[in-house]
């Protein structure tokens, strides 16, 4: 009798390995990153972002901006998502660029900064080696003539993902913050004389 109840369990139990092996999801598949490069396009993030580009260099999703007050002669502007840190600042100034682009590169010096191209002005791109302890460790700044004025714009934010030249994404962003500001400052913006 106990030989025949051993032999009904382990009948049953193949039974519902058998079924539980034929209802098993398969493996989940991870899809490719987008390593197309950073095109400019509407809507935009702190006016000179491309969010769509931002999107693809991240990841990240269902971002909103925000300005910290009136934009008179310099601006500050995040991009939030729920639940985590702004995954993208952006700064502007009128006001003391050659000193800060200064300081900027006396802060990175040591961090192997890489000079930007010279049709965007004089700036700087650099990658914070953190280890994930920092939510933008992408960091761009350009100083640059935009009609009489000397504007600067800084732009930090997420890592990008895994595939990408987090340098060259940089770069095609800062391009595009300065294509943008000139449109909405009405100026045209060019390299520094």
């Amino acid at each position: 009798m106990i030989a025949m109840r051993t032999v009904a369990v382990a009948a049953v139990m193949g039974m519902f390995s058998t079924v539980a092996c034929t209802n098993a999801s398969p493996p989940k598949v991870k899809a490719s990153p987008d390593l197309r490069p950073v095109s400019d396009g509407p809507p935009y993030l702190c006016d000179l972002v491309s969010e769509p580009a931002f999107r693809r260099v991240t990841g990240l999703m269902h971002l909103t901006s925000r300005w910290a007050g009136p934009q008179t002669d310099n601006g500050l502007c995040l991009a939030h998502i729920p639940g985590r840190e702004a995954p993208l600042g952006l700064d502007w100034s009128y006001n003391d660029g050659q000193k800060v682009l200064r300081l900027q590169k006396e802060n990175w010096e040591d961090n192997s900064p890489h000079r930007l191209p010279a049709d965007l002005g004089s700036g700087l791109a650099v990658i914070r080696p953190t280890a994930g302890a920092d939510p933008r460790p992408n960091f761009v700044i350009a100083l640059f003539r935009c009609g009489k004025e000397r504007p600067w714009i800084s732009i930090d934010f997420a890592p990008v993902v895994r595939g990408r030249d987090a340098v060259q994404d940089m770069v095609e962003f800062m391009r595009i913050a300065e294509k943008r500001f000139g449109q909405i400052h009405k100026c045209t913006p060019k390299p520094l004389e």
